[in-house]
């Protein structure tokens, strides 16, 4: 229903307790049903955006997250990037290479890092 419902299908199915039993799938070894789920916390977190509903927050608290984050070293790569795309989209990550690598200011004899 998630990845093919029509929004009225995942509502009825997040009110049922669907992100929950989508986020416990995220911890099996089966690819194929780790593609699925990841789809469907996918087309949960889009609508969610759609509708301006906090389903990110459901995902975290059902630890969501945590398992998605360690999807990023399945052997897998489809489910490693989907895993990627997921955090950067929904969760906010941010690209911690930047900061790595910014020069320093100068202002009046002190250094400033612009962090």
């Amino acid at each position: 229903i998630a990845t093919g419902g029509t929004d009225n299908q995942i509502m009825s199915a997040i009110e049922a307790g669907a992100i929950d039993a989508v986020c416990s799938i995220l911890d099996v070894n089966d690819t194929k049903m780790l593609l699925v789920a990841l789809d469907a916390v996918d087309c949960i977190l889009k609508l969610g955006m759609k509708l301006n509903k906090d389903y990110v927050s459901f995902v975290d608290e059902c630890d969501g997250l945590t398992m998605i984050e360690n999807l990023q070293e399945h052997e897998s790569e489809e489910v490693y990037q989907k895993a990627i795309e997921l955090i950067e989209t929904y969760f906010g990550a941010e690209d911690e290479e930047d900061d790595e690598n910014l020069a320093p200011e100068v202002n009046g004899g002190t250094f400033s890092f612009g962090v």
